[in-house]
């Protein structure tokens, strides 16, 4: 009854506003709070966007219209024209963006900001549009780890340990490798589901961590940095298709800048949530990043198996 009430005020909304060319309002879902960098950058994204084009974006943030995978699917039948979504989500999708969640994928931030600024970005980012959408731009998520109730140094303190994960195979392969049990459930669910003990913790990056006051149930948080998986910017292919070339170009316009805003947002309020924390009590472990990576070395062994028309992605991102 709730995805139906969801989805019925994300069409009476649609049909209030009419075609999207003349539209007094565009529909933008997504799951997070309101202090959360990402929605004030996407507060930013939406200004830029009507002083650009004229057009109008309103923000349903904390899963008002749904989950990730609910507002994707809303996107992709036109009755909302944006989301932002982790990459995570989309590779049940369209696979390219798969390889974006293998663990410990980059060397350093030259290399992300090379990947996904460049070719390989917009190679992946276009990937999706023949499935209903097109991706805008990748925003800053920072790097997961940890978070339970005692320290995780190495994988060997995860072994018996449930893991919220992100529904994803890549994440999900990833925890089983860490020696943890992955279960995959809804972001909205996690709070309750740790006071209740469904799971013994989650992983993700502190801004979420923090603004989710996920520190209230769980006060370690260990930084090993496992996964850098991007947030996405998305907008339908319906949508996307009724505009005028210059509406086009404005949003683009707008995305652009919307990139490097996020990066100074995210920046900023990490500092000011691993502060706020720790006089909230929280403890900081530095985990033994090489024993990570070596715990997840089979990952890529079966990644590369089970995905051969990707390997050719994965060695150009290897290589920069």
């Amino acid at each position: 009854m709730k995805k139906l009430n969801q989805l019925l005020l994300a069409c009476t909304v649609s049909a209030l506003t009419g075609g999207y060319v003349h539209a007094a309002t565009l529909k933008l879902s997504h799951t997070l709070p309101t202090e959360h960098p990402v929605h004030q950058s996407l507060e930013s994204f939406a200004k830029e966007v009507k002083n650009l084009t004229h057009l109008r974006i309103k923000i349903y943030p904390n899963a008002t219209l749904g989950s990730e995978t609910e507002s994707l699917q809303m996107v992709q039948n036109g009755a909302i024209a944006f989301t932002k979504v982790s990459a995570a989500i989309l590779n049940t999708f369209t696979p390219d963006y798969k390889i974006l969640s293998l663990p410990y994928l980059y060397r350093d931030r030259a290399q992300y900001e090379a990947v996904l600024n460049g070719p390989i970005g917009e190679q992946i980012l276009e990937s999706s549009r023949k499935v209903g959408f097109i991706g805008l731009a990748f925003l800053d998520a920072g790097s997961r780890s940890f978070y339970t109730d005692k320290p995780i140094k190495t994988p060997a303190d995860l072994k018996g340990l449930k893991i919220r994960v992100q529904n994803s195979s890549l994440a999900i392969d990833t925890i089983k490798a860490l020696g943890a049990t992955p279960v995959p459930l809804p972001y909205g669910e996690l709070y309750s589901a740790m006071q209740q003990g469904v799971v013994d913790g989650a992983e993700n990056n502190i801004p979420s961590y923090y603004s989710s006051r996920h520190y209230e149930v769980k006060q370690v948080f260990s930084r090993d940095g496992h996964t850098t998986v991007p947030d996405v910017l998305i907008v339908s292919t319906s949508t996307w298709d009724s505009l005028t070339d210059e509406q086009r170009k404005g949003i683009r316009q707008a995305a652009k800048e919307t990139v490097k805003i996020q990066e100074e947002n995210w920046k900023n309020y990490v500092s000011k949530a691993t502060q706020d924390l720790k006089k909230h009590h929280v403890t900081f472990v530095d985990s033994d990043v090489p024993a990570f990576q070596d715990a997840v070395k089979p990952v890529y062994d079966q990644f590369r198996k089970n995905n051969p028309t990707l390997v050719p992605l994965l060695e150009k991102i290897q290589a920069l």
